[in-house]
């Protein structure tokens, strides 16, 4: 019985160290306004509109910072995969961001300091490069 109890103990110590997969959603599409504050004796006109998901973005550092990192990326027929390896020794934190088409939005959060990898899946036939965000997991 102690002998079970240790190799639990054993098995959450090295299991609670490694970020599980996790399944990134995306918003689809998100609701923004412009805000003019540069156009002295004009009046804005206009509303807010809708910004369709165009792709994911990795961060090295808080987002506004605007430190990108690379991704790999491979293609499949009409599949394009790109994946991004994480090396915390190059920065204290990384951030997942969603990218929104004709806008410079960001919708980013912070990921957990023991995710190693991101991947992004699109599919090409769908919208401009790099194609329809299908799906974004990282462990």
């Amino acid at each position: 019985m102690k002998h079970a109890a240790a190799m639990l103990c054993a098995a959450l110590a090295t299991g609670g160290a490694r970020a599980q997969k996790e399944e990134i959603v995306c918003p689809p599409a998100i609701l923004a306004s412009t805000t003019v504050t540069t156009a002295e004796g004009w009046e804005p006109v206009g509303g807010a509109a809708e910004y369709k998901l165009e792709h994911a973005q990795l961060f090295s550092g808080h987002p506004s910072d605007s430190v990108q990192v690379t991704p790999d990326e491979s293609s499949k027929g009409k599949s394009l995969i790109t994946q991004w390896r994480i090396k915390h020794e190059q920065a204290p934190e990384f951030w997942i961001g969603c990218a929104y088409r004709d806008t410079t939005v960001v919708l980013a959060r912070k990921l957990d300091t023991h995710v190693s990898r991101c991947v992004a899946r699109y599919d090409q036939s769908d919208g401009p490069p790099p194609g329809h965000l299908q799906s974004l997991t990282c462990s």
